[in-house]
């Protein structure tokens, strides 16, 4: 089985949520610029804190702290079968610089979210956006 870990970042002062602009997509899927949450495999011997704070950081250009599992789930990838990793963290640092494989981003309130974003519903999101919010609490 893959592990890949999502990320949900989230700008707390602004209650925003960053999603990511992916022309192709990720993971094989092939819709052009379909939003998604930043995410990626699981290194070898890489924690998913540590995963979720190099996605942030690689695709975005941006840091994340206070990181907490929000969520799992499975999806399948073509003939593969993918565990996800939900992770969430409060985005701070500078403005953001997307970096290939994003195209683009997007900084907006969970009820201005696409229907869908990534295997996602923006239902979904709000969520593990409020799971976290109990968390950090």
């Amino acid at each position: 089985m893959v592990i890949r870990v999502d990320v949900l970042p989230l700008l707390l002062e602004a209650r925003r949520v960053f999603v990511a602009e992916v022309m192709g997509g990720f993971f094989g899927q092939a819709q052009l610029g379909r939003w998604w949450l930043p995410c990626d495999l699981l290194r070898e011997g890489e924690q998913p804190r540590e995963a979720a704070a190099r996605v942030l950081a690689g695709q975005l250009g941006l840091e994340l702290e206070d990181v907490q599992v929000v969520g799992t789930r499975q999806h399948q990838v073509g003939p593969d079968w993918h565990l996800a990793l939900v992770l969430a963290g409060a985005v701070s640092g500078g403005e953001p610089e997307p970096h290939p494989p994003l195209s683009g981003y997007s900084a907006r309130p969970v009820g201005e979210l696409p229907d869908q974003t990534g295997f996602y519903h923006r239902d979904e999101i709000a969520l593990l956006a409020s799971r976290y919010e109990k968390l950090r609490g």
